[in-house]
């Protein structure tokens, strides 16, 4: 395991994730965290705030690679929309140059040339050479002004959809520098409230930091053959290991970090983050939950997009969870702080 003196380094390259502070012997309050006066109560709701806004964090880095993604596309369509307009604007110029040959050859050939073939013309058979050759230049000089009519045209398309690109680039990489700007904010943000959350535990008594840093059940819990057990008998294997913000293991874990890594130790992949895992499997009532199932923690609101913690299942009331930290993986009441919104079944 990895020196807990290495946490604060850790924290500003986090990838997003989802916590939420459970313990068994605490009550769910509502009261702001600002204005809590225990020191375990405060420890516990700057806790749940600070999993909250590392899930924001979470939905802003994914923002920023979809519109990276947005602005990498849209340049590629503006690189190609450039491209063919260059080669239609080469065309036009190359074809213009054609018909003003041309012109330049009816004009000189043209009706007036025609009349003065009759005056001219020594014989029939020389004035029917003279006026096939100006039928011909006439005939080119049509197809040619054809031509240039659809490479205008073609050219005006190509001018169009580089407008287009060119736009669409441009709000694309706006929208990216925003998306950037975001995620800075949302960082400093989660930043400032994990020192809050480490202020608040040095706070608590030595007795309830030894108590908190010690795994208290030590119990054998079994789900049902196949994945879900694997998983479940995965994440158990990990009681006592550290909490760490953003870590998805294999010694330290955030609390989602620990219920898809346990599923990967079963073969199966699941999101990353706990609103992710919410979407992952189908849903399943709280009374009919069976070890291996995944628990979601939200802020009391019912909103599954404020869900920012997930525990799993061990049964007899009680799941296996990285609560936040401070504190070790374990196996607590699934109560945790309340706000239990509802449950996915993974497998199965």
């Amino acid at each position: 395991m990895r020196p807990r003196a290495r946490r604060a380094t850790a924290r500003t390259a986090v990838a997003a994730v989802a916590l939420l502070v459970t313990l068994p012997h605490v009550a769910a309050t509502a009261q702001p965290a600002d204005d809590a006066t225990d020191p375990m109560e405060r420890y516990e709701q700057l806790g749940a705030k600070a999993a909250q806004t590392e899930e924001d964090l979470s939905e802003a880095q994914d923002a920023l690679a979809a519109k990276k993604r947005d602005r990498d596309a849209a340049k590629a369509a503006l690189d190609k929309a450039t491209k063919t307009l260059n080669e239609a604007v080469q065309a036009e110029n190359t074809f213009r140059g054609e018909t003003d040959t041309l012109t330049t050859s009816m004009y000189q050939n043209g009706p007036l040339a025609s009349w003065s073939a009759v005056f001219t013309s020594g014989s029939t058979d020389e004035f029917l050479d003279k006026m096939s050759a100006i039928e011909v230049l006439s005939a080119d000089h049509a197809d040619t002004l054809a031509r240039l009519s659809a490479i205008r045209t073609k050219a005006d398309k190509a001018r169009a959809a580089a407008a287009e690109a060119q736009k669409r680039a441009q709000d694309a990489t706006t929208a990216a520098e925003n998306a950037v700007n975001t995620l800075k904010k949302k960082q400093a943000d989660l930043d400032d409230q994990i020192e809050q959350v480490r202020e608040a535990l040095g706070e608590l008594s030595p007795e309830d930091r030894d108590r908190l840093g010690t795994v208290q059940d030590n119990g054998i819990y079994l789900g049902p053959p196949g994945a879900a057990n694997d998983a479940l008998q995965a994440a158990l294997s990990k009681r006592g290991s550290e909490y760490e913000w953003g870590a998805t293991g294999p010694y330290e874990f955030d609390c989602s970090g620990l219920t898809s890594w346990a599923y990967k130790q079963a073969g199966i992949t699941i999101p990353r983050t706990s609103r992710q895992q919410w979407t992952a499997g189908k849903a399943v009532s709280l009374d009919a939950l069976v070890p291996g199932d995944l628990l979601f923690y939200d802020d009391g609101t019912g909103n599954p997009g404020a869900i920012h913690h997930v525990g799993m299942y061990v049964g007899d009331g009680r799941m296996v969870d990285a609560p936040t930290e401070g504190q070790l993986v374990d196996v607590r009441s699934m109560e945790g702080d309340g706000h239990l919104i509802g449950a996915r079944r993974i497998v199965g």
